[in-house]
């Protein structure tokens, strides 16, 4: 079941406890924060923040030059709107400019020095972060979290159903936001909407060809993504870990009736030998 909302449905001081990490810029950020809140710097980091073992050995984060805080109240004394994880990032990592304000906007009764980005700016940053993200490599627990916040938004932003018209084009709503963003963005947004799922190499493939016909050169000319693939010896292993459970399970199996049939065959052999004698 969804349910929509056209405003927030909760109260100003519950917004205001949310928020209460995001205050100060990104040097200052995890020193105020950890000085000013019950905050600490998140060591070691938790797993599914992590890449998957099976895709890196080495397990690199999600965001590799962010700052992961963690709260320092006990369990017992949170309350429900405590923030149990802050991440303070340098908006090279997200492709944001904070100081381009037309791509932010500030919520009353905010201070106007708290911004949140528009709908576009958000869109866009989420789909270069997806196609080109700073790290130039996959990472299967951001980008599938990339994909989900995508989901997210056209679930409960964009309402209008159908999304693609009969006649082949989008629903005006839809359109309209794909018109908003980057022109580098648009194609991929635009198949997004329409439920398909073109090969995520090609995708940053056709998001430098338009970035090259900008003049963007130097974006353009990066590497493309590295694709990330099973790690064939850890594979290998847990293929050989697998295998070998499964023979214990069979031998624990058996046990019982290869102990039933000595059992038969000692009590036949006995009978044997006293008729015998």
């Amino acid at each position: 079941m969804l349910h929509f909302y056209d405003s927030s449905p909760y109260s100003i001081d519950t917004q205001r406890r949310r928020l209460k990490p995001a205050y100060g810029d990104f040097q200052r950020a995890s020193t105020q924060l950890t000085q000013s809140l019950p905050y600490k710097i998140c060591s070691p980091i938790p797993d599914n923040h992590l890449e998957h073992i099976c895709f890196d050995a080495s397990q690199p984060r999600a965001f590799t030059h962010s700052v992961l805080l963690e709260l320092t109240v006990p369990d017992g004394e949170r309350h429900m709107d405590d923030s149990h994880m802050v991440y303070i990032h340098p908006q090279s990592q997200l492709y944001l400019d904070i100081n381009d304000t037309s791509r932010s906007v500030s919520l009353p009764p905010f201070p106007d020095t708290l911004r949140f980005p528009t709908r576009t700016a958000f869109l866009d940053s989420m789909i270069e972060l997806f196609l080109d993200p700073p790290s130039g490599r996959m990472h299967s627990r951001r980008d599938t979290k990339l994909r989900s916040w995508i989901s997210y938004f056209l679930t409960y932003t964009l309402r209008n159903e159908p999304r693609e018209l009969p006649n082949g084009e989008l629903e005006p709503e839809h359109a309209e936001v794909v018109q908003s963003l980057k022109p580098e963005n648009q194609s991929y947004f635009d198949n997004y909407a329409r439920f398909r799922t073109p090969d995520r190499s090609a995708s940053a493939k056709d998001h430098k060809a338009v970035l090259e016909k900008l003049g963007r050169h130097e974006e353009a000319r990066r590497p493309l993504i590295q694709s990330i693939r099973l790690d064939p010896e850890f594979m290998a292993q847990r293929l050989a870990k697998r295998k070998l459970e499964e023979e214990r399970k069979l031998a624990n199996q058996m046990r019982p009736y290869s102990t039933l049939a000595l059992g038969r065959s000692m009590s036949t052999f006995n009978r044997f030998i006293r008729l015998i004698r």
